[in-house]
């Protein structure tokens, strides 16, 4: 599905969605298509959510015109642990 058509079944709602296909353009992942996983009823429920998210889930409101997420570097460890 699109934002779009997500937007207008789902309006000013909390929903929980699975990422299918994005664009880059510089630091910002753009959500191209997408299958809503559930509505979510609060902003409670949408934080706890939000904290156990994995893989290509995402949380986010349809108040917001476009769908995107900042890119996130893996960075791996950084930092020896001493024995």
């Amino acid at each position: 599905m699109s934002w779009e058509e997500i937007r207008a079944l789902y309006p000013n709602q909390w929903v929980k969605l699975h990422i299918i296909g994005y664009h880059v353009e510089g630091d910002y992942l753009f959500i191209d298509k997408m299958s809503v996983i559930q509505a979510i009823s609060s902003a409670k429920d949408a934080t706890h959510e939000l904290a156990n998210c994995k893989g290509n889930n995402i949380i986010y409101h349809t108040s917001h015109h476009t769908i995107k997420t900042k890119k996130i570097k893996n960075l791996g460890i950084f930092r020896s642990i001493p024995n």
